[in-house]
């Protein structure tokens, strides 16, 4: 909704000529619902935020200037709606300024989403919520800090694609912490199909996967809607491939690699939507560290702007591994149930 005149004051002392010009939307979301969770110390139950989407308050708005560009800019801060409490960075889940048009597309400069998270969620039988996630357990960040992204518009014939340099801000180490990745996607009736390859360095300008953050990476999803011809059904799959040199060069010299893969379908019934998914993690360099998850989910919308939900999931680990666990080899059984409300 907008909000021009309180959303201006909160942000910044602006001119009445600048209000007339611009647009400004205050938007958000709040998630809320009770969680269980036996994954090897124990079972807990809780209430918690951000089950099926991450809670956030967000700022957003355009300029129209001359020759068809417009000047953008974005700010979102995640919080959780059962405490009250807001990410550690005000702005943890964006913050950038930039320019876009219609011949060109866009260029942000700031805190961007990833181009992974962006074209990973595009792709994602779950849309990126609940227990069937993509980034539980493909290796994805969320944000590039210190970067500059170019999204072009649709070059025809549904292709378009993107670019992101993040610049890691080392003194005398123009690699360090620097980040690399270029998108290409399609996107034509009932297809979709992208691809990113990613490469982001560590702290001494190495490939090492010390992290989910660093490495090279190559992720490519394809989805298909076969639309009322066929009950609705979607069809997804993702496959993602991580690289880079070992932790400690001293003890292993063999390149850190692992394979992910998710294949999944999602059916929407009305105001039902239910989802359901396979991801396999596949280690090739350290034994018995390979995990599997199997996650169904349920959404009802109670109008455009709210929904209930509920999910499952249940995670397989082998001995050397914990994901979504609590311990090495643990295996992970989750359920939530909660309510959505988009502002």
């Amino acid at each position: 909704m907008k909000k021009s005149i309180l959303a201006l004051a909160l942000l910044s002392a602006t001119s009445g000529a600048a209000l007339a010009q611009s647009s400004v939307t205050i938007y958000g979301i709040l998630d809320a619902g009770v969680a269980y969770k036996d994954a090897g110390a124990g079972s807990v139950r809780s209430l918690d935020s951000g089950l099926n989407s991450t809670s956030r308050l967000g700022f957003k708005g355009s300029e129209a200037l001359s020759g068809g560009l417009k000047a953008n800019f974005n700010l979102e801060m995640g919080l959780k709606s059962d405490t009250g409490a807001n990410d550690a960075n005000l702005f943890a889940r964006g913050a950038w300024v930039g320019l876009s048009s219609d011949d060109f597309g866009a260029v942000n400069l700031g805190k961007h989403k990833s181009l992974t998270y962006v074209y990973g969620a595009q792709i994602d039988p779950f849309a990126d919520g609940l227990l069937g996630k993509t980034d539980l357990m493909f290796k994805i960040n969320t944000v590039r800090d210190n970067s500059i992204t170019y999204i072009s518009n649709s070059f025809g014939g549904g292709f378009s694609g993107a670019a992101q340099y993040g610049f890691g801000e080392a003194a005398g180490n123009a690699t360090a912490n620097r980040v690399t990745s270029i998108a290409g996607a399609y996107a034509n009736g009932p297809l979709m199909a992208n691809i990113v390859w990613d490469q982001t360095k560590d702290a001494k300008g190495n490939q090492a996967l010390a992290a989910k953050e660093t490495g090279d990476r190559l992720l490519a999803g394809i989805s298909y809607d076969f639309g009322k011809d066929f009950y609705n059904v979607k069809l997804h799959a993702m496959y993602e491939e991580i690289s880079g040199a070992p932790i400690d060069v001293k003890k292993d010299t063999r390149e850190t690699k692992e394979q992910l893969y998710v294949v999944g379908a999602s059916i929407k019934d009305g105001a039902s939507t239910y989802m359901m998914s396979y991801t396999n993690s596949d280690v090739k360099t350290i034994v018995k560290s390979n995990s599997n998850r199997i996650a169904l989910g349920y959404t009802y919308n109670l109008s455009t702007r709210t929904n209930l939900y509920t999910s499952l999931a249940r995670v397989s680990n082998e001995a050397n591994v914990k994901t979504l666990a609590d311990a090495n080899g643990a295996t992970a059984r989750l359920f939530n149930v909660g309510i959505r409300h988009k502002f």
